[in-house]
C-alpha cells in the first residue's frame, strides 16, 4: 500500500517523493521491522519507541512516524497531532481494510465477567454454525487455533492484525474482551462493534484511572464504537451500572429487557429463567457459581439481540463446560471442594466467597493476596471482605512485582479485624499447601487471584507458577496418593 494512502487516515501530508513509497507492513516494535516497513514510534510506560528510530531505519524502514522531532533524516515524519496511539489505530485499520466490517463483532467490557461471558457467547455462536474468533484474557482463538494472550486486549496494531487473520481464517464472528486500558489507550479506537456489552463495574485499576468516575467513563467509551445501528446491552444486576438511552438491559429487575428469575444454585450446576417479551426461557448449565448465571444471561442477551432463537440458544448452554481459572474445581477424590478462581478485585472476591458460602456444608477457606505495583486502596477492602465471608483466611503473595510482599500483606491485614482463623504465609506454594492441609470434610477452599495464569512476577522476573498445578500437588500430599 502506498504511504500516502495510509496517511490519509491520519491527515498527515508528506512530500511527493515519499507519498509513492510502498509500505509492506506496519510495526511498533523496531525488532520486527523489515525492508519496506513503516515504523510508528509510541511513547510507552516502560519503553519509548523514539529511542529505536535509528534501529528501525537501519533495518530498512521506508519511513518512521514520531510524536516529536528526533532526527533530521528525511524518512522521519512528525505526527502534528502528537498522539501515535490514535494514529496507529487509524492507519492499521486502513492497512488491513477494516476487518470488523467483514465480521459480526461483539465487544465486552466490565470489571468482572468479561472472560466467562465472552467464552459462553463464543460457545453459543459456534453451536449455531458461526465460526468465531475470540480475543481475551485466557487466550485468543483464530480460525479454531489457540494463541497465548499477553494482555486482555492487545495494542491497536495487533488487534487489527488479529481481526484480519480471523477474516482470512474463515471466522464469521469476533468476540472481544475490551479492557479499560484498551479503551483509554486507543487500542480499539478504530474498531467498530455490532454489539457492545457492559457486564458490571466495581473498584479496580485505580492505579491507572484517576477515580471510579473516570474508570466508568472510560468503560462507556465502548458504546461510542458501535457500528451504525449497533446495539448496547448493560447489566443492571450489580450497583454502579450506567444509564444509556436506548440500551437493552439484563438483570433481576422487572424493567430489564432480559429478566433473570427462578435462580437455582447447586454443587456443580446452576439454572434460571430468562424472561423476554413475556416468555420464560429455561436455562441449565453444568457449571458452578451464581455469578455464572449473570455471565450466561449477558451472553444469551447478545445472542438473541443478534437474531438467534432464544430457546435453541438457551438449550446450547447445557453442554458448556466452563472457563479455565473461573471457579475451576480441582478434584482428586477429596471430601471437600477446591476451586481456583481469577478473583483479584474486591467485588470479584466477594462474589466468589458468597458462592462458596452457598455451597459449603462446613467452612469457607480462602487463599489470596494482592498484586504489587497496582491499586493499593483495594487491599484492605479485600481483607475486609475475606474477614466477613471466610472462616479461615490464608493471606499470601500474588505477583508482588517490585514491592515487598510483606508490606502488601500488611495492607491487606489493615482490613481484617479478627485474628481467629487467620494465617499469613508469603510463599504462595506453602500457603496453598497449608489451606488444603487445614481443610476437612464439607469445607470449600477457594484459591483466588491468579486463575488461569501460569506465572508469578517476582521483582521484574516472571517464573512459572500455576495455582491448579500447586493445588493438585498439595492434594496428593494430603491424600497420600
Amino acid at each position: 500500500m502506498k504511504l500516502q494512502c495510509l496517511l490519509e487516515a491520519a491527515d498527515i501530508i508528506v512530500s511527493d517523493e515519499m507519498r509513492e513509497l510502498e509500505v509492506s507492513s506496519i510495526e511498533e516494535d523496531s525488532r520486527e521491522v523489515t525492508p519496506g516497513s513503516l515504523f510508528v514510534a509510541v511513547t510507552g510506560f516502560d519503553t519509548d519507541g523514539h529511542q529505536y528510530v535509528g534501529q528501525a531505519l537501519e533495518r530498512g524502514a521506508v519511513a518512521v512516524i514520531t510524536e516529536h522531532d528526533v532526527s533530521e533524516d528525511s524518512r522521519v515524519i512528525v505526527n502534528p497531532a502528537g498522539d501515535n496511539r490514535k494514529l496507529l489505530a487509524a492507519i492499521s485499520a486502513k492497512f488491513f481494510d477494516y476487518p470488523w466490517d467483514h465480521l459480526i463483532s461483539i465487544g465486552i467490557t466490565g470489571t468482572n465477567g468479561k472472560t466467562s461471558t465472552s467464552r459462553m457467547l463464543a460457545w453459543i455462536l459456534e453451536k449455531h454454525g458461526f465460526q468465531t474468533g475470540v480475543m481475551g484474557t485466557v487466550g485468543h482463538l483464530i480460525g479454531g487455533r489457540n494463541i497465548t494472550a499477553s494482555m486482555t486486549t492487545p495494542g491497536a496494531l495487533e488487534t487489527t492484525k488479529m481481526m484480519n487473520q480471523m477474516v482470512t481464517a474463515g471466522d464469521r464472528c469476533c468476540v472481544m474482551e475490551v479492557s479499560s486500558h484498551a479503551l483509554a489507550l486507543a487500542r480499539v479506537d478504530s474498531v467498530r462493534f455490532d454489539v457492545g456489552l457492559f457486564t458490571n463495574i466495581s473498584q479496580d485499576h485505580l492505579d491507572f484511572h484517576e477515580s471510579m468516575d473516570e474508570y466508568l467513563h472510560c468503560k462507556m467509551h465502548l458504546f461510542d464504537l458501535l457500528k451504525k445501528g449497533g446495539s448496547a446491552i448493560i447489566g443492571t444486576y450489580s450497583s454502579g451500572f450506567p444509564l444509556l438511552e436506548g440500551a437493552e438491559t439484563f438483570g433481576i429487575s422487572e424493567n430489564d429487557t432480559f429478566r433473570i428469575s427462578d435462580i437455582s444454585v447447586g454443587l456443580g450446576r446452576v439454572s434460571f429463567c430468562l424472561s423476554l417479551d413475556g416468555e420464560q426461557i429455561p436455562v441449565r448449565m453444568n457449571v458452578p457459581g451464581r455469578f455464572n448465571i449473570f455471565n450466561a444471561a449477558g451472553a444469551l442477551s447478545v445472542a438473541v439481540t443478534l437474531g438467534l432463537d432464544p430457546y435453541t440458544t438457551a438449550e446450547s448452554m447445557k453442554d458448556f463446560s466452563g472457563v479455565p481459572g473461573r471457579f475451576e474445581s480441582v478434584e482428586l477424590g477429596q471430601d471437600f471442594l477446591v476451586a481456583v478462581d481469577y478473583a483479584h478485585t474486591p467485588d470479584a472476591l466477594k462474589r466468589i466467597l458468597q458462592q462458596a458460602s452457598e455451597l459449603t456444608e462446613n467452612r469457607v477457606i480462602v487463599v489470596f493476596g494482592a498484586g504489587g505495583d497496582r491499586d493499593v486502596s483495594k487491599r484492605p477492602l479485600m481483607g475486609q471482605i475475606a474477614d466477613s465471608l471466610a472462616d479461615i483466611i490464608v493471606i499470601t503473595s500474588d505477583n508482588p512485582r517490585t514491592e515487598d510482599p510483606d508490606l502488601i500483606i500488611q495492607d491487606i491485614l489493615g482490613g481484617i479485624s479478627s485474628r481467629d482463623g487467620l494465617i499469613v504465609e508469603p510463599d504462595r506454594r506453602t500457603a496453598i499447601e497449608t489451606a488444603l492441609q487445614t481443610a476437612v470434610a464439607g469445607d470449600v477452599v477457594i484459591i483466588a487471584g491468579k486463575g488461569h495464569e501460569d506465572y508469578q512476577i517476582l521483582g521484574k522476573t516472571k517464573i512459572h507458577f500455576n495455582d491448579r498445578e500447586e493445588a493438585v500437588a498439595a492434594l496428593r500430599k494430603v491424600l497420600k496418593c
